[in-house]
This record gives structure tokens, sequence and C-alpha cells, in this order.
């Protein structure tokens, strides 16, 4: 059963939240960064500056200035740091959905011993890059997202905690609300761990890299640590936010191809009726009414693509219609044998509607994109089946949120 710790949490004031939490840096574009950073003070983004500074060469020296940075928004008092406490996060969409979950540490060494499970791979360079990051800021300011089959208890302790006023509440441009309640009473504090440690396991809905980073900077505090290592100390921890299964969003991830690897449309469209059965819709904007049930916009048309049972031969992965497209699909017919790294396939986050249709659309009839692949939403019960089998999915199987902003709260790995 996995560790579940609270933390000594430090988060902006009710003053300074608004304009302190920030999203997460990959969120937005060069120019959209220096227009931040340029209009406003004092976010999040300040603290991090350094990361893309230029004019320091040496990126230990630029993580150690933002560890800098960070001190000095403490000092300042636009930070502030919490007596032990887990946290309450709630995101209300503009349009109604609402996800809520609990925030706290996670032990490295139940990741290490499976019983935080993965299904993803992760890239040697994105995860040394982030681990070197820690070893000189010493904080995680966004967490891991993590998920668990239902459980009654926690849902209801959680729910209570809701009943008061939030601690703290931030609204995006978008109309995204974010909010946060502390709980730190210690009777309930007592009542969340244990209900937590009751699971049996946790499961990594996003954040694979961060938290295979947090395994490398563990590995190096206890290596240079002074003092005798007995497994309790801040560093054997990383930040998780966890999240029910019932609450978790996943969108479809999509799939843009810039060729059809020298074949013309038809003999596209003859490769494809091996693994498909294929419906022409025409110029029907047509949206993946289920698993296995594909759509392809070529040409100006709509195709309805539904996998042949035949092909459902390989436990768990075969119920992913991302792994059936790169086995029946890009390899064979169009010789893309690593996805990853092959500049010929574009991914596209979908919206689980007509308008995540539209847009593939729109690149494939005005860019260099010559078809467009949507899916249909995989299913969260599917993502457990693969981790429960030790499986990895295909790159950007699923779009996952909530996105929690950074620094709402931050774990300080000095606490």
């Amino acid at each position: 059963m996995p560790q579940f710790k609270p933390f000594k949490g430090v988060r902006p004031t009710e003053e300074t939240s608004q304009n302190f939490v920030t999203l997460a840096v990959n969120q937005y574009s060069k120019e959209e960064l220096e227009n931040y950073i340029n209009t406003k003070d004092n976010s999040f983004l300040h603290v991090i500056l350094p990361t893309w500074d230029e004019t320091i060469k040496d990126s230990k020296e630029k993580f150690k200035k933002v560890r800098e940075n960070f001190e000095d928004f403490i000092e300042r008092k636009i930070l502030t740091q919490d007596k032990s406490s887990f946290y309450i996060y709630q995101v209300i969409q503009p349009d109604g959905r609402q996800t809520k979950g609990l925030v706290g540490l996670v032990s490295i060494e139940d990741y290490k011993n499976n019983k935080i499970k993965r299904h993803e791979e992760t890239i040697e360079r994105r995860v040394e890059l982030f681990a070197d990051y820690l070893k000189e800021s010493h904080f995680h300011a966004e967490p891991v997202l993590l998920t668990y089959k239902p459980t009654q208890r926690v849902d209801l302790l959680i729910d209570t905690e809701m009943k008061r006023k939030p601690m703290l509440k931030v609204s995006e441009e978008n109309g995204v609300q974010h909010l946060l309640w502390r709980v730190d009473n210690r009777l309930n504090l007592k009542q969340f761990k244990e209900s937590i440690e009751n699971l049996n396991e946790l499961y990594i809905a996003d954040g694979h890299h961060r938290m295979e980073s947090s395994e490398r900077y563990t590995q190096y505090a206890t290596k240079n640590s002074e003092d005798e290592v007995y497994g309790n100390e801040a560093f054997n921890y990383t930040l998780a936010l966890l999240v029910s299964n019932e609450d978790l969003i996943i969108n479809d991830y999509n799939r843009l191809i810039k060729d059809l690897n020298g074949l013309s449309s038809q003999e596209f469209l003859s490769a494809l009726e091996e693994y498909f059965e294929i419906i022409p819709k025409k110029d029907e904007l047509t949206v993946p009414t289920k698993k296995h049930h594909l759509v392809l916009y070529l040409d100006g048309e709509f195709y309805s693509l539904f996998v042949k049972n035949n092909i459902l031969t390989t436990e768990g992965l075969s119920e992913l219609d991302t792994y059936i497209f790169e086995e029946n699909v890009l390899k064979p017919i169009l010789n893309i044998q690593d996805s990853r790294k092959d500049s010929r396939v574009h991914y596209e986050k979908g919206t689980r509607s007509k308008a995540g249709i539209e847009a593939l659309k729109n690149k494939v009839d005005h860019s260099e994109y010559k078809a467009a692949f949507a899916f249909y939403p995989i299913d969260v019960k599917d993502l457990q089946l693969i981790s429960d089998l030790g499986l990895k999915m295909p790159p950007k199987s699923t779009y996952i949120e909530p996105k929690p902003l950074s620094g709402f709260p931050v774990f300080d790995l000095n606490e």
C-alpha cells in the first residue's frame, strides 16, 4: 500500500495568488512568455526566469538563481509557508466540468517498487534536464498527477472539507477557476493519510518524466547526504495530485500525417482495408463514437474506420487505438518506424468534440499535412490495465486534465 504524507506547503497569499500562479511553462509560446514577464510582476514565471536567460551560460548557475528567486519571494512575503498539511485542489471549467483531488507527498520508494504504476516510456534527455534542475532549485512547483480506483471514504472526506470556504481562488483569463483548501487538523490529516494508504496502488496519469526525475534527485541527495539516511527525509518524496479515475478527464490525442509514403490516396485506402472496415462519409464532419472507431480525413473527405476483430491479438495493447494505429498504419503502410522521432507525424490535442475535428480538417486543408486521424479518448480503465500488465502506451496517447497551475502550492525539498 502506497505512502501518503502531508507537507509544509509554500504558497501565495490571498493577496498575491492571482498574480503569482501561472500555467506550466511549456503551455506558453516564447512570445507569450516574454509578454507575461514584461507586463506582470511577481509571478512564478519570474521565479524560473533564469532557466531561459541566455546571458547565463551555465545551466547549473541558471538553476541556482531560480532557488535564489524562490527564497527572495518568501522573504518578500509574496509566498508563505504553512504548517504540515494536505490540500484539496478543484478545477472548474467554463462549461461547468469539475475535477477535484488531494495534494500531498508520495514515496519514491513506492514508485521503484511499482506501488505507483506507470504506462509511458520517458525520454532520457528530458528526465536528466529536470533532475539537474531539482539538484539546484530543490523544490517542486507542479505535482505529478496520479489516479486511483474510486473509494467512497476518500470522496466523502474531500467533499466534507470542500463545504468550507476555499483558502485561495484563482481565475484564468479563459474563465477556468482553480480553488484550494488546506487540511491541517490532526484528526483530518490522519483520516486522509489512512484512507489513501489503504489503496492497493496508484497510477501515474500525467507526469512520468517528473516522477523519473524525482527518483534521480533522490539518488543524488542520498549519495551526497552528510547525515545517515533513514528514508523519511523530504528528498525521498515528491509532490502529487491524487484524482479518482471517475474525476479524471481524458481527451483524445490525434495525428496529422505529412505524406502517404509514396502511395496515392486510393492505394492508401486500399492498404487500410486490410485492418479496417471503411465507411466513406464524404464532407460530413465525423467524430469517433466509441473505442475502435477511428476517423480519417483525406482529400477533403471523411472516412469512418472500424477496427477488424482479427487484428485484436495483443493483450492489453489491443485495447488502445493508438497502438493499433502504430502497428497497422504507421509502421507497415507509412514506414514511420519511430513515431517519437519521425517528423512526418504530428500530434494534435483533441477536444472530445466536433471543434477538435474541425481543427484537424483546417490543418490538412490549409497547411503541409496530407491526412488526419482522429481517435476516441482512451478509457481510464484501459490506462490502468496497461499499467497493471507492465506495458507502455505509444507516445501521446492521452491528453489528461486537470492541468494544475504552477506554485499552487510548492513542495520545498529543503523543508
